[in-house]
């Protein structure tokens, strides 16, 4: 997969992460409650699918006016 800086992506714990780069993700939300990540967590993007399954992009919704 290819990760595009901005974009968001959910692993497969249904949490919600936001490139910094293409191999650099920013945890955003819990879904899970995972005490292993905290609000703003730098982590390898390589890290997280190894970890919690592969990843899949998401478009939060609501956004679209802002």
């Amino acid at each position: 997969m290819t990760i595009e800086e901005g974009h968001f992506y959910r692993d497969s714990d249904e949490d919600i992460w936001q490139a910094v780069s293409f191999s650099v993700l920013m945890f955003v939300a819990h879904a899970d409650g995972d005490p292993n990540v905290s609000a703003f967590d730098v982590v390898p993007a390589e890290r997280i699918a190894d970890r919690n399954g592969p990843l899949v992009e998401v478009r939060p919704t609501g956004w679209e006016e802002v």
